[in-house]
């Protein structure tokens, strides 16, 4: 369906609830909300950190036989960061206009006309923004997406919003 299409059934639709509600009916359900592809992966490498990090204060702790309470809070403190940090997964929606993902605690939408390129490498995928200096690089290292199936599902969405799609296999 054209996004003019969609957008003219969604209306009328509105339009239509709003006269099924007057006359005691129930509504038609249309969902607004863009259906997006979710790829999730898996934080490894700050929980791991936060972890050792708290193990190494809690190893100088008993070889100095430092038993104060606040110590012992700041070293459950790291344990329960880095717990928190693997159980909050990170993310890539794709959609047919956006993108979106999870950056410095906060999500991040793009849409396909502020997107350069896309250009996919065995290991990750780089998404370069226009007009900023900034780049999405998504690994499989970092975050352990599954790469082939990210990279399929950005390849027709390239294809779709007429964006530069390179693929490198080293």
């Amino acid at each position: 369906m054209s996004r003019k299409w969609e957008r003219m059934v969604q209306r009328n639709s509105k339009e239509m609830n709003r006269k099924r509600v007057k006359s005691g009916k129930t509504p038609i359900s249309v969902s607004t909300e863009e259906q997006m592809d979710v790829f999730k992966g898996r934080s490894w490498f700050l929980p791991t950190l936060l972890v050792a990090c708290s193990l190494f204060f809690a190893i100088v702790s008993v070889a100095y036989y430092e038993t104060q309470t606040l110590y012992w809070v700041t070293v459950a403190g790291y344990l329960a960061l880095g717990v928190m940090y693997f159980l909050r997964r990170p993310y890539v929606k794709v959609g047919k206009q956006k993108l979106s993902t999870r950056r410095m605690g906060m999500d991040k939408v793009f849409g396909a006309d502020e997107i350069e390129s896309i250009s996919v490498q065995p290991g990750s995928v780089a998404i370069q923004l226009k007009g900023k200096r900034t780049r999405w690089v998504l690994s499989k290292f970092q975050s352990l997406y599954d790469i082939p199936a990210l990279a399929t599902r950005l390849k027709k969405f390239a294809e779709v919003n007429g964006i530069e799609y390179t693929e490198n296999a080293a």
